[in-house]
This record gives structure tokens, C-alpha cells and sequence, in this order.
């Protein structure tokens, strides 16, 4: 049922029409706002009607209500009839002058829309479904035009800016705030960087924010039990945003910037030690319009919203708001036929030294991949140095075609790590940030056969670094490269866009371990496993090196604990960080070498707690997995296995050797729907199992 959404503001009154009723309703959120204001507009937008999780989501579940004021333009938002955001600014500080402030309403036009398409990551299809106006404004004190584009989901709204402009603009700021009702918590990494190794999950009452840097997408609970999360999607020539605590139950947007940059006047790269995890607030930067619309665009202000944390994990708006992929570079978008999303490995966490790098661990590593059923193999930083050791008679390319046909000819995708610019001190980098080095060299890896690149430490989201990783993307498509991402900012859907994008690491992962009293400091690792999934997962999959069992082993969790974050830390391109040795001969091989990286269903279980236990069930195709990460201190669970279609099931469950959390023990047993798994979790414990219909 379609809903149409007419609005009288003169008379604060809102008529929404169905094929089936017409119902005038008062204003919404009037303890909120100020309507003696003669001057001010209200409107409110309506959730159309969906379905979410295979339940039919009501028409209006949720609301947005803008209401543009003389001097001031706010919103509010009302989540099934309680209050998610009560009022609060909008608005973008450029030239020195906040644009939403003293403005006149050229024209308000309506937006629908309504669309399925292939995704990969927690189900197989996304719907993009929303309700939306652009106000056309105009500032008074400047004449200077904008758009303020809304759309209203079943389960979040987003918000964004675009501003007439031939010539570029300073933007001092961006006013768009969240005010949460009193009461709610919040999770979220403190570190000054989501692009660095410092991710300092902690929990919070919001009230005690005020002063805070919160990294997108932190999460918050509201006192009446719904989630929420705010984060930003469709980043391109802008300048990336994180979240700050103005004052209790109040976070806005802002930008920040490393402080070794501002210093050195670099603008991207890893800068001395010094400054890694050193930020500058509050310096105005320069934005320059879109060449194709002389327009300087945000991105979309992304708020999130469900009653449990199975519907915030299942939402897609992140990838919904970004940009269609360019037919012309990706012909079947998701599916073009050279994006292959894969399990892989590298040798970067083997222990053995420089022996890790060499050409024959790379050679014995192509040649044990088949069997575990790995499709991809990440050549680490080092190889740039192969051929400069004494007596060598091949050089880099040599060496490199060699190990690429080697892995060609049994079906292994090679990748290869470069960073992004010359880090600090390392006279032997070469980066990507010059164009014609950057395509030189994607030209020559294509022409090896090279299928992939890794492109590493980034350590900045300022203008220029956003439009660099663009430039990258399109010119690896050209060449028909995938790409991940490392030492990089948070996802922003920019994988829909550009698919060959598998994934993007913005997480504290293995590669930190052993850093974490110096410069790699964060949680415990069971907090830290059972926060992030709900987090830091919300944006998009991250690069986090999944399993070690030697020198990188996470301390504090179990080996059931890590074998079950290979099924909850989920990434088209999953990267096993372990000793091919030590997968080999895990007793859980069968599972490291069966699973899956994009999935068809995923469905958070009800025990799930943030921080706490972290419990999901997921399909794909035909077979069933229930996944459990669990955090610090010891506690018994019962999971019922009603997620299951009717019919028996050979359940083989990996769990936890009480005695030595370095041992699993897996068990099998005949299951149905209507069975339950009851569970004693030791401190950093999990389990793992999987179905097969009998």
C-alpha cells in the first residue's frame, strides 16, 4: 500500500492519504518545538510501508518532522510513536556563515522510491524503500541556494546538503545533531581516528558525553529498548565526518584531522610515530563543487533505527543512499564477472621472520591453499624488495610473474600491498598518489595477472584522501583490479558503488595484538570481539585478519571463541591470518575451509548483549550456521534452534574444552527446529555449529 503524504503548513495540520483512508492528523513533537514562531514551516514525512525481516512493517512506524524556523531549521524523529530524536539543528557552516539560518523556502518537492538489488554480506538482497522532500532554500544574509534532501526508511532516515556553487567554499563546520531522550547509553570507540590502530570501545551513559569524539557508527540504546546508529554513506569529494559530544544526551557532526599532517602539511600517508594518534578539531577546509552539477554535496547523515539489534545488523541504508555503480565499469554491478569475493590469507602474522616474505612461503602457500578450499593469497609488504638481495638475477617483476602464474595455474588469486603514499622515514616506498605512477603500476600488476591489490595507511578522511581512494577505485576497475582497503577510514557505502571494493579494515584486528599497552591500546580482546559486530560491522565488512593460534593469539579468548569469528566478523574478503600449518591440522578445518563470505539470511538471536555475547544465526544456501562470540566472565545460555525449517538435522557443534581454552571439542548430535542448545560459556568462550538436513 502506497502512502502519499500532502502538507497544509498554514494550518500545522498533515493529510495522509491511502487507498483506503484519509486521516488528518495534528503536528507531531509539539513539546518540542516553538510554534509561536509566525515564520515557521512544519512538515513531516511518514515511513512507507515494508517489509523487514519477512514481517510487514506498517506505514508510518516512523516519522520525520522538519520544521524550518526564521532563524533556525530543526527536526525531530518519532520511532512507533515514542520519541527517537527530539528537536534539533540541521545546517552546514560555509564561508563562515551557517546556511540554515535566516532562509527562504524556494520550493519543497516529493520523492519516492522503491528498489531490490544484489548485495553481499548479511542476505543475498537489499531493498531501498523511502519517502523523501528536497527543500530548495535560500540563505538571505548570502543569496546563497542549497538543497536539504531527506528520506524517511522503516528503519532510519538520512539527511543531507548540496549547495549551488561554480567556485569552491571554506566549510567551517556541520550543525546536524542528535538529541537523545534522557536515559540512553552508548557504545562507541574513542580513538581520534577510525583509520588508525586506537579503538577504545567503551560504554556509556550519553548523558556524560560532553567533550567526547565518538567514531561513526557508534550505537546507542534508548530508554524505551530501541537501537539506534548514526554513521555517514556516499563520501566522495568531501570531507569524512565523526561525531562529537556537545553537552548531555546531545553528539553532532565535525571533522577532525591528524595532527602530523597539519604540521608537516602532508596530506595523506602515515606520519611519524609521534602524531599516530594525534587530532586537530575545529580548522575549516575547502570543498569544491562537482564538476557534473556545480554542486558541493555532503554525504547522507545516516541515523539507523530498530527495536533489536537483529533489525540494526539486517539494515541496509548505508549501502541503500550510496551511488549505483557506473554500468560502464562494473556491467553487472555486484555480479561483474572479474569481483571475486573470496577466503584468502597472507603470511604477514607467520612466524619465521623475513622468511615470511620470501617467494618460497609464498610458493608452499599456493601450493597447501586448494585444499583449504582458499581462493586468494595477499603478498604482503616486502615483496617491492625481491630481487636486491646479492647474486639475485631477477627483479621484483620477475620474481612477481612467477609466483602469479605459479598461483594461476592453480586457481589462486594473487594480491599485492602497496602503500597509499611513502610512510614516514622509508625512502623505498612508492605510493599511488600520483597519477601516472598509480596507473603504471595497475597496469603492470594487470598485465601479471595479479587479480587484487591491498593499499595501506591512508590515516586520514580529508577531502583529498576521499577523492585519492575514488580515483584508485576507478582506475583499478579500469584494469579490472579488486581492492581492499587498510590504514583507512570507516566504510560509507562506497562498496555498492564501486564493487570491486571488497572491504575496508577501519578495526583493531589481529594485526594489533601485542600492541596493546603501547600503540595498538584498546579493550580487552572478549569486549572488544562482542562490541564491534554491532558497531563498527554496521558501516561494512572490515579487513580484521581473522584466527591466530601462536604469537598473535588475542588474549583472553578461547580457540572456540576465534573459530565463531570467522562466522560473526563476515567480509566478502575474508583473511585468515594463521600459519597455513595451524589451519591444516585444526581439528575445526572443515569449518575454516567451508565458510562462507557472503551470506543468503543472517538473524541476531534475542541472547545477543552488546559487549557481552554477540549470537547469530546464518544461512547460506542450504545450510545453517549458529555462531556465538562471548565476552568476559563466565554464564550459562539456552539457544533455541526455532531459526530452523521443520525437518531434521546433523548439528556438528565446536565448543570450548573447559580445562584448556586452547582445545576445542566438537560433537555431533541429530537436532530440530525444536531444539535448544544450553550452554556454559567460560570468560572469552564460543561456540560454533553447523546444520545439515538430513
Amino acid at each position: 500500500m502506497k502512502t502519499k503524504i500532502y502538507v497544509t503548513p498554514k494550518k500545522n495540520k498533515i493529510v495522509h492519504m491511502t487507498n483506503t483512508t484519509i486521516k488528518a492528523v495534528g503536528l507531531l513533537f509539539s513539546s518540542t518545538f516553538l510554534y509561536g514562531c509566525l515564520h515557521a514551516q512544519n512538515y513531516t514525512l511518514s515511513s512507507p510501508q515494508s517489509i523487514l525481516d519477512e514481517k510487514e512493517i506498517a506505514a508510518g512506524v516512523l516519522r520525520l518532522n522538519v520544521e524550518i524556523l526564521k532563524d533556525d531549521i530543526r527536526y525531530a524523529v518519532e520511532y512507533k510513536g515514542q520519541p527517537a530524536i527530539l528537536a534539533s539543528p540541521l545546517g552546514m557552516v560555509v564561508d563562515n556563515q551557517n546556511i540554515a539560518s535566516d532562509v527562504t523556502i524556494l520550493n519543497v518537492k516529493d520523492t519516492q522510491h522503491d528498489e531490490t538489488y544484489k548485495s553481499r554480506g548479511n542476505h543475498e538482497f537489499n531493498r531501498d524503500h523511502y519517502i523523501g522532500k528536497t527543500f530548495e532554500l535560500k540563505h538571505n544574509p548570502t543569496g546563497q541556494v542549497f538543497y536539504l534532501d531527506t528520506r524517511v526508511y522503516p528503519n532510519g532516515i538520512a539527511i543531507r546538503y548540496r549547495l549551488e556553487a561554480k567556485e569552491s567554499r571554506a566549510i567551517y563546520d556541520d550543525k546536524t545533531t542528535f538529541q537523545f531522550p534522557q536515559g540512553t547509553k552508548v557504545w562507541y570507540s574513542s580513538g581520534p581516528f577510525q583509520y588508525d590502530w586506537l579503538q577504545q570501545y567503551q560504554h556509556r551513559d550519553l548523558a556524560k558525553i560532553e567533550g567526547e569524539l565518538l567514531a561513526p557508527p557508534p550505537t546507542f540504546l534508548l530508554p524505551n529498548g530501541v537501537y539506534a546508529s548514526i554513521t555517514e554513506s556516499n563520501l566522495f569529494n568531501f570531507h569524512g565526518a565523526v561525531l562529537f559530544g556537545t553537552k548531555a544526551n546531545q553528539v553532532k557532526f565535525g571533522f577532525v584531522e591528524n595532527k602530523g599532517h597539519v604540521v608537516t602539511g602532508a596530506k595523506i600517508g602515515l606520519p611519524s610515530s609521534q602524531y599516530w594518534h594525534e587530532k586537530v578539531t575545529g580548522l575549516p577546509w575547502i570543498a569544491k563543487p562537482n564538476t557534473d552539477s556545480n554542486e558541493i554535496v555532503s554525504p547522507w547523515r545516516v541515523l539507523t533505527i530498530s527495536s533489536d539489534l537483529n533489525g540494526l545488523v539486517n539494515n541496509d541504508m548505508v549501502s541503500n543512499v550510496a551511488d549505483k555503480p557506473d554500468p560502464k565499469l562494473f556491467p553487472k554491478g555486484m555480479e561483474t564477472e572479474w569481483i571475486h569475493p573470496s577466503r584468502s590469507i597472507f603470511t604477514w602474522l607467520r612466524e619465521g621472520g623475513e622468511e615470511r616474505l620470501s617467494v618460497e612461503t609464498h610458493k608452499k602457500y599456493i601450493d597447501d591453499s586448494p585444499a583449504l578450499n582458499i581462493k586468494s593469497l595477499v603478498i604482503d609488504d616486502g615483496w617491492e624488495k625481491w630481487g636486491s638481495e646479492k647474486g639475485s638475477t631477477k627483479n621484483k617483476w620477475q620474481l612477481l610473474q612467477e609466483v602469479t602464474d605459479y598461483a594461476t595455474a592453480k586457481g589462486i588469486d594473487i594480491w599485492v600491498w602497496r602503500p597509499v603514499a611513502p610512510r614516514y622515514g622509508n625512502g623505498s616506498d612508492i605510493g599511488l598518489n600520483l597519477p601516472s605512477e598509480r596507473r603504471a603500476f595497475m597496469r603492470k600488476c594487470a598485465e601479471i595477472g595479479v587479480k587484487g591489490l591491498k593499499i595501506d595507511f591512508f590515516h586520514t578522511e580529508n577531502e583529498y584522501t576521499v577523492n585519492l581512494m575514488e580515483d584508485i577505485l576507478k582506475d583499478a576497475a579500469k584494469e579490472k583490479l579488486m581492492v581492499i582497503f587498510h590504514g583507512v577510514n570507516k566504510p560509507t557505502g562506497d562498496s555498492r558503488t564501486y564493487p570491486n571494493l571488497l572491504a575496508k579494515e577501519a578495526v583493531r584486528g589481529l594485526e594489533t595484538v601485542g600492541g596493546e599497552n603501547s600503540w595498538a591500546p584498546g579493550p580487552p580482546w572478549p569486549y572488544h570481539n562482542t562490541v564491534i559486530p554491532f558497531t563498527r560491522w554496521l558501516a561494512g565488512p572490515a579487513d580484521y585478519t581473522l584466527l591466530n593460534f601462536r604469537a598473535f593469539w588475542p588474549g583472553g579468548t578461547s580457540y572456540a571463541h576465534q573459530l565463531a569469528s570467522m562466522y560473526i566478523m563476515t567480509s566478502p574478503f575474508l583473511m585468515f591470518a594463521a600459519d597455513i600449518e595451524d589451519l591444516q591440522s585444526s581439528p575445526a578445518r572443515s569449518f575454516i575451509e567451508s565458510v562462507p563470505v557472503e551470506w543468503d539470511k543472517t538473524i541476531v538471536l534475542p541472547q545477543s548483549t552488546i559487549g557481552e555475547l554477540a549470537a547469530f544465526a546464518r544461512r547460506k544456501d542450504d545450510l545453517w550456521y549458529l555462531s556465538v562470540l562471548h565476552g568476559e566472565g563466565v554464564r550459562s545460555e539456552t539457544f533455541s534452534l526455532d531459526f530452523l525449517p521443520k525437518g531434521k538435522y546433523k548439528m556438528e557443534l565446536i565448543q570450548d574444552n573447559i580445562d584448556d581454552a586452547k582445545k576445542i571439542i566438537i560433537k555431533t548430535s541429530v537436532v530440530t527446529s525444536k531444539s535448544n542448545i544450553k550452554y556454559d560459556f567460560i570468560s572469552g568462550g564460543g561456540l560454533v555449529a553447523r546444520f545439515i538436513r538430513q
